[in-house]
């Protein structure tokens, strides 16, 4: 009884349990896709970055008025 109140009526197998995670193929596919945007997000900022800040000044032109 004294244990059920210190684990707060859990069960001591329940406190074993690994927590569920996600599946290794879905977090690898996150990670690739994470990259993915990163790496073309370097790129643009590499081929076109005075554009982009220019594209950049156009749209807060627009939004300040």
């Amino acid at each position: 009884m004294a244990s059920e109140v210190e684990n707060n009526g859990v069960g001591v197998e329940a406190e074993r349990a690994d927590p569920q995670r996600m599946p290794r193929s879905v977090q690898v596919g996150l990670f690739v896709l994470l990259g993915l945007i990163i790496s073309g997000s370097l790129y643009l900022l590499a081929v076109r970055g005075d554009a982009l800040l220019a594209d950049l000044a156009a749209v807060a032109a627009l939004i300040c008025g």
